[in-house]
């Protein structure tokens, strides 16, 4: 019988929010067994304190139930000699270690690299920050909006009206994740061919730079400036833009001969093509006021749905620009396993479609078995296995070293 990728893979999860999470649950959807370790008193700041949800009060975050399905929690008080010694008994027979600790506060806990192997030679020890475990800006704090800004992201979106705009979504924190999940499986991997652990040092900087590597080095190799151009290509093709239409907007990216002959042709406005001031790509960059101001009149004679149905179909690479509830209503996304039925959580009366891995296997694949846990939900069976028998539980219980929620 097949398994999963990463069954019998047990992960310590110190991490918080959104990097570190997303990539202790892509880990933990192709079956390793991901402990969340979070403080006893309100536990990670997702559950209640950094987006704000209907289920905030009961600490289950719409953005933490997605970023912590299928763990188990244990909540632990690692800043007591009780904790950090059950921790450290966790460490022992972990095969992975993941926190966002900034440099100097893990020094401060005693969970630095050089401690951690101490205990356990061949653990992969995998750290997320913003900048990196070295270097001078190594213990500055760091969230997504701000390593934007800091990568040069920024700089080239938005336009000149606007002045540089970030995103409208966490994008840095999760290809961060991402990549700290490829990094760790690597890891993983090399461990299981030479038993031998190593630190995995994941920046949300240098994560932010591949994101931008095409603009990287157009800089480096043409001097090319950044640029706020909006919605319009970085080609300066008219035709690969965004547009209004009679009823929504859409995004063209039509960029090659035949995907233009075809556009200009569905729009009805083919016999521009035969004039000498839009015939080739260099002369419509020219005259893109005029050409766009061709293409917005002919949009206007249909809907962006119509558009798209007409124009896909004869290879055009184009749009309708959907809100997040329409595109969780695509029907190509039934054929797809990227939103996912979750069982209901603990003190919820169901569950919801989430968002997964983004792929799907023929054999073994990421699946969804469990809810993100209530905080603490699987301390008692956790520490359990470590030999922590139900007096020396409620004892730490009482102490306030665990918590435990049913």
């Amino acid at each position: 019988m097949m398994s999963k990728a990463f069954e019998g893979i047990k992960v310590l999860d110190l991490s918080q929010v959104l990097a570190g999470p997303s990539c202790g649950m892509q880990l933990a959807l192709l079956g390793a067994d991901v402990i969340k370790l979070e403080p006893p008193v309100g536990g990670d700041h997702m559950r209640d304190r950094v987006l704000e949800s209907q289920f905030s009060p009961i600490g289950m975050a719409a953005g933490f139930l997605t970023m912590n399905i299928n763990k188990r929690s244990l909540a632990l008080d690692i800043k007591t000699e009780q904790g950090k010694a059950i921790l450290f008994d966790l460490i022992k027979e972990a095969d992975a270690i993941l926190h966002n600790f900034r440099a100097g506060v893990v020094d401060r806990l005693g969970l630095d690299y050089d401690s951690v192997k101490k205990v356990n030679p061949s653990i992969v020890y995998t750290v997320i920050s913003g900048f990196g475990s070295r270097g001078p800006k190594a213990a500055d704090p760091a969230y997504d909006g701000a390593i934007q800004a800091a990568s040069g992201m920024m700089a080239n979106n938005g336009t000149e009206e606007s002045g540089p705009l970030r995103t409208g979504y966490m994008g840095v924190d999760l290809m961060t994740g991402m990549s700290a999940a490829y990094a760790t499986s690597a890891a993983l991997l090399r461990k299981q061919r030479t038993g031998k652990g190593q630190m995995v040092d994941v920046a949300m900087l240098d994560c932010a730079i591949v994101l931008q590597a095409a603009n990287f080095a157009r800089h480096v190799v043409d001097d090319v400036p950044d640029m706020l151009i909006g919605n319009q290509s970085i080609t300066g093709a008219p035709t690969a833009s965004s547009f209004s239409t009679k009823q929504g907007s859409m995004l063209s990216a039509a960029l090659m001969p035949k995907h233009v002959e075809a556009f200009f042709d569905e729009l009805g406005i083919a016999d521009l093509l035969e004039d000498p001031r839009f015939s080739t790509r260099e002369a419509r960059i020219k005259n893109k006021d005029v050409v766009r101001a061709a293409i917005l009149k002919a949009f206007e004679s249909d809907t962006a749905e119509n558009w798209e149905k007409r124009l896909a179909p004869r290879g055009v690479p184009i749009s309708k620009v959907n809100s997040v509830a329409e595109t969780s209503a695509l029907e190509q996304l039934q054929h797809r396993n990227i939103l996912t039925d979750v069982p209901a959580a603990a003190g919820m009366e169901r569950g919801y479609r989430l968002v997964g891995a983004p792929f799907v296997n023929s054999e073994d694949g990421p699946e969804p078995v469990r809810s993100a846990p209530t905080l603490g939900q699987h301390s008692r069976e956790i520490l359990a296995d470590l030999g922590i028998d139900n007096t020396a539980f409620e004892k730490l219980l009482a102490d306030g070293v665990i918590h435990e929620t049913p």
